[in-house]
């Protein structure tokens, strides 16, 4: 288990980490559930994977396609600790900002070999998308607590 991916592929937990966060931090407005919405989120990755050269280009293409001006760092966040320490934080008792620096991938990013993470998004790409619906569906019940504004409900 890697950031909360069941792989012990760090490449491949790597890519489904940048997914995850990218579809967290999408406007829900503008890019809502549908029945295809996991079709599209694999077009748009194996797209985006296809044309990039390495992993901040492909953020730079993937983001627009879901709709996501810019990566919230409570989803980061989520991405590497869980998003139990998204509600933690929130009731402000066991996360202690100062404690703890909020994260924004670039230590995930600077371990890992970015070329393998893109060819991951690209010749994997349901697997990817297989890693990231998982780690949702185990988070469905810690998410009901947290309203769109990223309140406990």
């Amino acid at each position: 288990m890697i950031y909360n991916f069941d792989t012990d592929d760090r490449e491949a937990a790597t890519a489904a980490l940048l997914v995850y966060a990218i579809y967290r931090s999408r406007d829900r407005r503008r890019f809502k559930v549908t029945p295809d919405l996991w079709g599209q989120i694999e077009r748009f990755t194996k797209a985006s994977a296809k044309r990039a050269r390495n992993v901040p280009d492909f953020l730079e293409k993937f983001k627009p396609r879901l709709s996501c001006e810019t990566i919230h760092p409570r989803w980061m966040v989520a991405g590497v600790r869980g998003l139990q320490a998204v509600i933690d934080s929130l009731h402000h008792t066991a996360y202690v900002e100062s404690a703890h620096a909020r994260e924004f991938l670039t230590g995930v990013l600077r371990e890992c070999d970015e070329r393998a993470v893109i060819d991951r998004l690209y010749k994997h790409t349901a697997w990817i998308i297989l890693l990231c619906r998982d780690r949702l569906e185990r988070e469905k019940p810690i998410e009901s607590k947290i309203d769109d504004d990223g309140e406990i409900a």
